[in-house]
């Protein structure tokens, strides 16, 4: 396989690049996943002939909390987002699920922007994300265009990201300080794991200890990423209870199947989804299942 590389140390830079050889190049933004797509990749399918490395453009990389709103350069790394004192401070369970992605040596190379572009079904910083409401800033020579995290997909590893397009950052609202999170995730063992299942569950409780507002956001079970909305209606104005959060939990495994239809590991993901999204709801309200 022959390609060039190239490494722009500035966004006009990488901007332009793309712009003049849109139809033969494809970004680097950690590489964890790059070189096994291309290896991968069908005969018939045409090999990028220039591979941008963007990873050395400093601007692309920062957690900031600007009047409320949380922005993260999409070259932040999964170790860095998941230091973060800002994201531990107002969305922990999404520095938990950054901590859960690879090894240590992934994380320190990949970023969440990747992880994003990539759009595996299975990543783990997108239930967290999509339970956030996240928004996306994408660059080109033409300007510039922020689009929905959930409206950025097309289907498993398909976005609407044009070929002279950079994902500058992914941002999101702070959620209120009344709010609870929990992000878990099943994999095949303990460390090293990509997600079978993940489920990320953001509340807000009120004074009387009803939750005014659930984001519910499952991962590795659906085609993209999206929020669970019967399962969040099942829980919203309600004072949490066994029955309650069993019935949110139920709404999670049935739209799995809605969308996802019947498959061979349905008999095991139901049930499992079902149990995730439980265990998450508890342990967002601070309840030890166990």
């Amino acid at each position: 396989m022959t390609f060039g590389f190239i490494r722009p140390g500035t966004i006009r830079e990488a901007i332009e690049f793309l712009s003049e050889h849109k139809d033969n190049s494809r970004i680097v933004a950690g590489a964890t996943d790059v070189m096994v797509q291309m290896r991968s990749a069908k005969p018939a399918e045409e090999k990028p002939l220039w591979l941008v490395d963007i990873t050395s453009i400093p601007k692309l990389s920062y957690v900031n909390l600007e009047n409320g709103i949380v922005r993260i350069g999409a070259m932040t790394t999964h170790r860095d987002v998941a230091r973060s004192a800002v994201i531990h401070d107002v969305a922990p369970f999404l520095a938990d699920a950054c901590l859960s992605v690879g090894s240590p040596q992934i994380r320190t190379r990949g970023t969440i922007g990747g992880n994003i572009v990539n759009a595996s079904p299975a990543a783990d910083s997108l239930p967290p994300l999509t339970a956030l409401s996240a928004r996306l800033r994408l660059i080109s020579r033409k300007g510039s265009r922020d689009v929905a995290l959930e409206e950025f997909f097309k289907g498993p590893y398909k976005t609407i990201i044009e070929p002279d397009e950079i994902l500058e950052e992914v941002y999101f609202q702070a959620p209120e300080q009344s709010s609870c999170c929990a992000f878990l995730k099943l994999g095949r063992r303990e460390s090293l794991a990509i997600a079978r299942l993940s489920v990320a569950v953001l509340l807000d409780v009120d004074e009387s200890g009803k939750i005014s507002k659930a984001s519910i956001a499952p991962g590795a079970c659906l085609p993209m990423p999206g929020r669970i909305t019967p399962a969040e209606e099942a829980l919203t104005g309600k004072t949490p209870d066994e029955e309650t959060v069993n019935l949110a939990a139920q709404e999670v495994g049935a739209e799995m199947i809605r969308v996802s239809g019947v498959r061979w590991s349905t008999e095991y993901k139901k049930p499992v989804a079902c149990a995730l999204t439980k265990r998450a709801i508890w342990k967002a309200l601070g309840v030890d299942e166990d």
